[in-house]
């Protein structure tokens, strides 16, 4: 039990020692299998998980982020009405939808931009043309006229007179909407009560409702805010509206219905007021030309001036005016004015040129 090569306990019996061999090649072979497998495995799971992943990227980021960049490329080039089709709940998804928001708004603006300018182009123009007919015009009314009270007159010749004097009376009218057309001045603005500046308009109007057999219903707020405008402008506004829902009626008898209330938009406390008709309606295809200047659905009873009048005066109280209409059943225009504004820095620059 004292000896080097077989330590035991004294108290311990040794019988004897076995010696066993064991051969490790089969061993060492089946571990380097298994190394291999583990790398072949590991090396496989990475691409596998890369592969997912650029998928993933892909598909979450790199498509959206792609049609985004394809979008801000297409405005580049001018087309501010492109739109992103597909979104997202997510971050990309909320980008895409501002996105659009942003283009819609540009779309606006060039529009309003365009209008301005085509506007101000126009009122210059007519202001020169409406000067020199004027008086020639008004010799020819004048010599009509006194013409028409020689009682020696062919009924022939009378009756000739009296078109010339019916079609220069026209024309004079024509000449006048051009001339108030070209003069539009910036508004002079003070705190207005639209109520009160709604009921003197149909005061003026009253005898034409009546005439037309036109019943008229007004709905107001209690707590109609009070806005910075110009009166004056905004009885023209509201005169013009009234007139085109009176000529709407293609019989005599209809109904026109004024609501307001107080609305906000963009964060912006408003007045939002709405003139309504059962009129003949205006044509899905006349809607984007009703405020271009000289267009009308009148036919030789309207001039085209009036709502072009109407949004140039809305434009410069920083409001907006819209129109929703439907042939035989009537046509609504909705009118929002801020309650507080300031003049329009591109159209007080364009009146100071």
């Amino acid at each position: 039990w004292q000896a080097d090569c077989h330590v035991h306990e004294k108290e311990q019996s040794v019988l004897g020692v076995l010696d066993i061999t064991l051969k490790m090649s089969e061993v060492e072979s089946q571990l380097a299998a298994n190394r291999s497998k583990v790398i072949f495995l590991t090396l496989s799971s990475i691409a596998a998980i890369s592969i997912l992943l650029w998928i993933m990227v892909h598909v979450l980021v790199g498509s959206p982020v792609q049609e985004l960049v394809k979008a801000t490329k297409m405005v580049a080039k001018g087309k501010i009405n492109y739109k992103i089709k597909k979104f997202r709940n997510d971050e990309l998804g909320m980008l895409g939808r501002s996105f659009n928001e942003m283009t819609s708004k540009l779309e606006e603006v060039q529009r309003q931009l365009y209008q301005s300018d085509k506007l101000a182009s126009l009122g210059r123009l007519t202001s020169g043309i409406a000067h020199e007919i004027n008086n020639p015009l008004t010799g020819v009314l004048s010599y009509a006229s006194i013409l028409l009270k020689n009682e020696e007159l062919k009924p022939e010749v009378k009756k000739d007179l009296e078109v010339i004097v019916r079609e220069s009376k026209r024309c004079r009218e024509i000449v006048k909407g051009l001339l108030n057309f070209a003069r539009q001045e910036p508004p002079k603005k003070t705190k207005v009560n639209m109520n009160e500046v709604i009921a003197r308009t149909i005061s003026i109007l009253s005898n034409q409702l009546t005439l037309n057999h036109v019943t008229l219903h007004i709905n107001s707020s209690g707590e109609l805010c009070e806005i910075n405008a110009d009166a004056n402008q905004m009885q023209q506004v509201l005169m013009n509206l009234l007139l085109n829902a009176i000529d709407s009626f293609e019989k005599k008898g209809g109904t026109i219905e004024i609501t307001t209330k107080c609305e906000s938009k963009d964060d912006r406390k408003g007045i939002l007021i709405s003139v309504s008709d059962n009129g003949c309606g205006i044509p899905r295809e006349d809607l984007a030309k009703i405020f271009d200047p000289f267009y009308t659905t009148k036919g030789q009873k309207g001039t085209g001036l009036g709502l072009a009048v109407v949004w140039g005066i809305v434009e410069k109280h920083q409001g907006k005016i819209s129109v929703d209409s439907e042939v035989g059943k009537g046509t609504t225009f909705k009118l929002w004015l801020p309650a507080n504004n300031s003049v329009n820095p591109l159209i007080k620059n364009e009146e100071n040129e």
